[in-house]
């Protein structure tokens, strides 16, 4: 959204400057008429005195006057349209701005979450550490077997009575064919 508010502004801004040379050359051509109308009148007056010439020049200051008309009609509607242009490029600089803000906003939205998130997932990791260590002592207690040393490690796992790292396990685990007795029933933690 924020490139193509940019798009729109400079193409607001390139229509702008289009308009602007087309006012200028209007601006010519009305310059161009007035002293083309401004001949016509001095011609006017050598009419008076030579009568068959001013008849032909009345109807030349006459389409002077008629392109000096369709001039500042075009020049109106020119300085209409180039003040309708100017809104837009302001409605876009809102827009731009509005979504500058939004998007401000969102981003520290979603660093708070992502901050939420490793909180969250560092308080689970803790909690599972910890129940783990809980059921490790109750299995201790209960089987007694050797003492609790606190030596477990979670990225290791029991596998045809030895215990390994999980990856060695798994990589030993998909060379064969089917699963073997001892860890049918065993859970593996990834």
């Amino acid at each position: 959204m924020l490139c193509r508010s940019v798009v729109m502004v400079q193409l607001g801004i390139q229509e702008r400057e289009r308009h602007a040379e087309e006012i200028s050359r209007l601006d010519h051509q009305l310059a161009k008429a007035s002293g083309q109308l401004q001949q016509s009148l001095v011609a006017n007056s050598d009419l008076s005195k030579r009568w068959p010439r001013r008849r032909k020049r009345r109807r030349e200051v006459a389409e002077a006057e008629r392109l000096l008309g369709e001039v500042k009609v075009e020049m109106a509607r020119v300085a209409t349209e180039n003040t309708h242009l100017n809104k837009m490029v302001e409605e876009m600089d809102e827009k731009l701005s509005s979504s500058a803000t939004e998007l401000a906003t969102l981003k520290a939205a979603k660093d708070e979450a992502k901050d939420e998130l490793d909180r969250n997932f560092e308080q689970t990791e803790e909690l599972l550490r910890q129940s783990f260590l809980f059921v490790v002592r109750q299995a201790h207690v209960l089987y007694g077997g050797s003492s609790a040393s606190g030596a477990f490690d979670l990225d290791h796992e029991v596998y045809q009575v030895q215990i390994m790292p999980i990856v060695e396990m798994k990589a030993l685990a998909s060379q064969q064919v089917g699963p073997t007795e001892g860890n049918e029933n065993e859970g593996n933690q990834d």
